[in-house]
């Protein structure tokens, strides 16, 4: 009789470590994966007109348009006009009225391909005086 009470306690206890075990792993997850999205100050910070600097979150969406060294509402494809689209922490220029659209064929820049782009963490339009820069945590 004493056995069988040794073997459920043990069983019993296994059980237990087991959940435990599982518990923290997927703490640890959960962590590693909100650390990853959220910590480290990742945003995009852009600079345009007379020195004006402008931050926004690497992962909420939306579109800035810049025309003539100023924030606007929306784009009209007249005068020195910029538009960034950020999006999934990612920030590209979308479009521009610049002579030779060098700006937009930088592509998107994200944490992942600071290293391997060749202005690393900025996409630049040097004649509108535009630049986007990607400020994240050491990836």
């Amino acid at each position: 009789m004493q056995n069988n009470t040794t073997e459920k306690r043990v069983r019993r206890n296994v059980l237990l470590m087991g959940a435990a075990v599982l518990f923290v792993a997927l703490a640890v997850v959960i962590c590693l994966v909100l650390k990853d999205r959220q910590g480290s100050a990742k945003l995009f910070r852009i600079r345009f007109g007379s020195g004006t600097v402008a931050e926004y979150d690497a992962y909420e969406s939306r579109t800035i348009v810049i025309r003539d060294g100023v924030i606007v509402d929306q784009a009209t494809g007249e005068g020195e006009e910029n538009v960034i689209r950020i999006e999934n922490g990612a920030a590209w220029m979308e479009k521009a009225t610049c002579p030779h659209h060098e700006c937009m064929e930088q592509g998107a820049l994200r944490a992942d391909t600071v290293l391997k782009r060749p202005l690393g963490a900025w996409i630049i339009c040097a004649p509108h005086g535009v630049s986007i820069e990607y400020v994240g945590g050491g990836e």
